[in-house]
C-alpha cells in the first residue's frame, strides 16, 4: 500500500512540475517574443502542441554529443545574425535555441542540426555568406513535448529523450522516430524535448 501511495505521490508532482514548465515557457515566449504553441492539448506527462509559421537558420554539425554541436553551432548562427549575411546588417533572434538530434535504432547519432530563431518581425531575411547556415521557414506541425524546468547535464537530458521516445511508444502514440528536439528557453534549465507527431 505504502508503494502505490508514494508510486502515485511521485506521479503526481512529476506532472505537476511539467505543467509548471509549460507554463513558465508559455510566459517567457509571451515576455520574449519567442513563438508561443498556437495549441496545447495537455496528455498524460507530456503535451500536444501545434506550433504555427516559424522561421530560424540552422546548420548542421558532426559531434561527439549535443553540446559539442551547440557550441560549433550556434558560433556560426550568431556571426550570421551580427552581419555575417549578405546584407551586412544585424539579424535579430530569439529564443528557443536548440538541437535537432537523429535517432537510429533508438540511438542518438553524432549528427545535429543545431537551429536559433529569427524573430517574427523580420519578413525577408538575407541570405547567410556561409554555405553551411540555411533559413528555414516552417509549416505548421504538432509535437509530443515535454517540459523541463530544472537543470540538468547533458547525459541526463539524452536519457530524458530515450525515456520520453519509450513512453510515446508505450502509449502508441504516432511520431517520427527519426529525430527529436531540444529547446532551450534559458540558461538557468528550462528545457523542452519534443517528437514530432505523426500522420497530421
Amino acid at each position: 500500500m505504502l508503494r502505490i501511495f508514494l508510486t502515485v505521490s511521485v506521479l503526481f508532482w512529476n506532472q505537476l512540475a511539467a505543467q509548471n514548465a509549460v507554463k513558465e515557457m508559455i510566459e517567457l515566449c509571451e515576455q520574449d517574443d519567442c513563438p508561443e504553441p498556437a495549441v496545447v492539448i495537455e496528455d498524460k506527462n507530456y503535451e500536444e502542441m501545434e506550433y504555427r509559421f516559424r522561421q530560424w537558420i540552422q546548420t548542421e554539425v558532426h559531434a561527439v554529443n549535443f553540446k559539442s554541436a551547440m557550441e560549433i553551432g550556434l558560433g556560426k548562427l550568431f556571426n550570421y545574425s551580427r552581419c555575417g549575411n549578405v546584407a551586412g546588417t544585424v539579424v535579430p533572434v530569439s529564443g528557443p535555441w536548440g538541437v535537432f538530434g537523429y535517432l537510429q535504432n533508438g540511438e542518438i547519432q553524432q549528427r545535429f542540426t543545431v537551429y536559433l530563431l529569427i524573430v517574427s518581425e523580420v519578413i525577408d531575411p538575407p541570405e547567410p555568406t556561409d554555405p553551411t547556415v540555411k533559413i528555414v521557414f516552417a509549416p505548421p506541425v504538432w509535437y509530443f513535448a515535454r517540459d523541463f524546468d530544472k537543470k540538468v547535464d547533458e547525459q541526463q537530458i539524452e536519457e530524458r529523450v530515450i525515456q520520453f521516445q519509450k513512453d510515446l511508444e508505450q502509449d502508441n502514440q504516432p511520431f517520427n522516430r527519426t529525430f527529436f528536439v531540444i529547446a532551450f528557453f534559458n540558461t538557468h534549465g528550462l528545457i523542452g524535448i519534443g517528437f514530432e507527431k505523426a500522420g497530421e
